[in-house]
């Protein structure tokens, strides 16, 4: 797709504040450069890790720790590093709308509801056992850090076992593929 073609341009940063769920890390508001409401049920269809709820036009997804709330005009990021972060995270948001708009046509869109795995329903598809394994304290402060996007399901070997296989499976379609 070429510059032209494009169906969103730019994302701008229109305010930078103090993350209100680490104070050591930022939040950003910024502006699309137009409106991407006809893209967000296709945007949903490609993260489907993501919560979505087409009637107040809100699609939430975690990216590496990153909480992301798009809106048809605006997005908030919060828990970015620095500014250089948030812009890295919003050209990776930027990328993927023109992604699901050019792929539209091959794509089925998602106007259902749908809300985002909440690190319960991770830690309940977990091994139990809290092994250790994975470098975490317990299988609970895995479930958390796989919710936010802060670990890999390759990080618990447990889940490479055949009697988890479906376990992870439902894993991968909630949180994402890794590879």
């Amino acid at each position: 797709m070429s510059e032209s073609e494009e169906f969103l341009r730019e994302i701008r940063i229109s305010h930078v504040m103090d993350c209100l769920a680490d104070p050591s890390k930022i939040r950003v508001l910024a502006r699309f450069s137009s409106d991407v409401w006809e893209a967000l049920p296709y945007l949903a269809a490609i993260l489907p890790q993501a919560g979505y709820n087409h009637a107040a036009g809100i699609l939430t997804v975690v990216r590496d720790g990153r909480m992301i709330s798009i809106y048809p005009r605006t997005v908030m990021l919060a828990k970015a590093l620095d500014e250089e972060d948030a812009l890295a995270v919003l050209e990776w948001l930027r990328t993927k709308i023109n992604e699901a708009w050019a792929r539209r046509g091959e794509l089925e869109p998602c106007y259902e509801r749908r809300r985002a795995p909440r690190f319960l329903d991770v830690y309940r598809l977990l091994p139990g056992g809290n092994c250790g394994r994975c470098g975490q304290p317990s299988c609970l402060a895995m479930a958390v850090r796989l919710a936010f996007g802060e670990a890999r399901l390759s990080g618990c070997p447990r889940l490479e076992e055949p009697e988890f296989a479906g376990n992870r499976a439902v894993l991968v379609e909630w949180l994402g593929d890794e590879s």
